[in-house]
């Protein structure tokens, strides 16, 4: 029985979800606690960094015309206080140094009922929150009587020519009255002096009517001018030094824990994630034996210092070298191939370091360098320049010198060369590429291990590899993980059953 990983997976690759994310911001907990306590700081602080805004507030008392709608009337108002009229009334009553747009800024206005309007103005210090809410509250009133009686002017002047235009008729009137008073009296003549009469005594209502509204719009003018008034004059608004620092504090607090949680849930999703074991082991049928960390491929004197990484191994490099020995010893013949899915270096470095511990034991042992720019030759300062498989000797301390066979570029030249027969130990390094299929390995070994990052390969490549691999009958042992992430809690085991068979295998198991 062989478990696969579905094509729907492969192609896919491995997804995010709120598990995984929610594990980042637990496992990366002192990242968000951090930008908290950053913005804590940053808070408490910004009360002695910024100058603290100070506020003064006045109440206005508006008497509304009368008939008018007292809601609607103070929204007006509000209306009218925001205006530019007010700003520049402000600033030339107030002597403020501030244009009106700057001024508008500073200041806003609230209905508090039909009749009271409250101003609040905020300023740098407590004298310009003062002295700014009061000439506004004095602009407003000045401006509100200027338009009020604007308002009032254009009326009685409408109402005066409308008087002037009945006492025309009047007269009028009067002319006719006396015409027919001197003439000879009759019925019609009778008749037609009751009604004028009648006529010049309506038109005179009217002129009563309109000269009372004259004097009722200069009445209501007045009184709205004289009645609306700073009902309290322009005062400080009480702020405890104590609570300011706390709000700001605790807003710095919130600010800077939501960034750290937003950073870390982008980076999250944004950011390539690390394969985990059991996703690799599952996808490539094979255990992942060992995970460590990332390897970091030195840049200046890159060879000089891959040279002596290879004859003094670093901690990771021992505990992979650790686990190609105990396969190479249980494998076949004593040969194994190490496969690199874009993992060379540190591959031909474990691969090295192997090769020269068992020379040094008295071994002899054979190492074919079939990575891709056949890395293990030019760390080993080796110059191959033949087409087909050259033979070169490296010397090992206390035994026989390492013989490493540098395959050519074609695959197929390998696999028509027959593996030497006096060796102890054969060791393939090679990289697996669906370009030549992993059959030039065959005639070579039976056992592999497979060297790859965390980041940076594909599931789809895993499936092609590990295809490759059996197609050429091959039997994956383990997997070696690098760069993994330190927070991954699965498994790379396969379970109590082994299910990774060769292709010959299952057919024998078939029979």
């Amino acid at each position: 029985m062989e478990t696969t990983v579905p094509d729907e997976d492969v192609a896919l690759g491995p997804m995010i979800g709120l598990r995984s994310v929610m594990a980042t911001l637990r496992h990366r907990r002192r990242v968000w606690l951090a930008t908290g306590f950053v913005g804590l700081i940053v808070g408490a602080s910004l009360p002695f960094v910024i100058p603290h805004k100070y506020s003064a507030v006045t109440d206005l008392y508006l008497s509304q015309p009368a008939g008018s709608d007292p809601t609607q009337a103070v929204a007006d108002d509000v209306s009218l206080l925001k205006t530019q009229a007010v700003a520049e009334e402000a600033i030339s009553a107030g002597h403020l140094h501030m244009t009106p747009n700057a001024l508008l800024s500073h200041y806003s206005g609230l209905a508090v009922s039909g009749n009271l309007m409250s101003i609040k103005f905020g300023g740098t210090s407590q004298m310009d929150a003062v002295s700014g809410a009061r000439a506004v509250a004095q602009a407003f009133l000045t401006v509100q009587a200027r338009e009020l009686a604007l308002q009032t002017n254009v009326l009685v002047r409408d109402l005066q020519s409308q008087i002037s235009d009945v006492n025309s008729a009047i007269s009028n009137l009067n002319h006719s009255i006396n015409d027919l008073s001197g003439a000879a009296a009759n019925q019609q003549s009778t008749n037609q002096l009751a009604d004028l009469v009648n006529q010049r005594s309506a038109d005179e209502s009217q002129v009563s009517q309109l000269q009372d509204q004259v004097q009722q719009a200069q009445l209501s003018e007045q009184t709205a001018d004289h009645v609306s008034h700073v009902l309290d004059p322009a005062a400080l608004v009480p702020v405890s030094t104590k609570k300011v620092l706390l709000v700001d504090a605790l807003s710095g607090l919130i600010v800077g824990v939501a960034l750290g949680l937003a950073g870390l849930i982008f980076s999250s999703l944004l950011s390539e994630r690390p394969l985990d074991r059991s996703t690799v082991a599952a996808t490539l049928g094979a255990p992942v034996e060992l995970s460590v960390g990332r390897y970091r491929s030195p840049r200046l004197m890159r060879r000089r210092r891959l040279s002596r990484q290879l004859r003094e191994p670093t901690p990771s490099l021992l505990m992979i070298e650790r686990r190609l020995r105990g396969h190479l010893e249980s494998a076949p013949g004593s040969a194994l191939a190490v496969v690199t899915v874009g993992a060379a270096e540190p591959a031909a470095l474990a691969v090295g370091a192997l090769a020269l511990a068992l020379s040094a034991e008295g071994h002899r042992v054979v190492v074919v360098d079939a990575a891709d720019d056949r890395l293990l030759a030019s760390i080993l300062g080796l110059t191959p320049v033949a087409q087909t498989m050259e033979t070169f000797q490296i010397r090992a301390v206390g035994g026989p010198p390492v013989r490493v066979l540098v395959a050519p570029e074609d695959p197929a030249q390998m696999a028509e060369k027959p593996p030497p027969d006096d060796a102890d130990a054969l060791l393939v390094l090679a990289t697996l590429d669906a370009a030549f299929g992993a059959e030039h390995l065959a005639p070579w070994v039976t056992d592999a291990v497979m060297i790859l990052p965390a980041r940076g390969v594909t599931l789809t490549r895993m499936g092609v590899s590990r295809q490759m691999l059996r197609e050429a009958g091959i039997s994956l042992r383990s997997v070696v993980l690098l760069g993994s992430d330190p927070q991954d809690e699965t498994s790379g085991s396969l379970g109590t059953v082994d299910y990774r068979f060769t292709p010959l295998e299952s057919a024998e198991a078939s029979k």
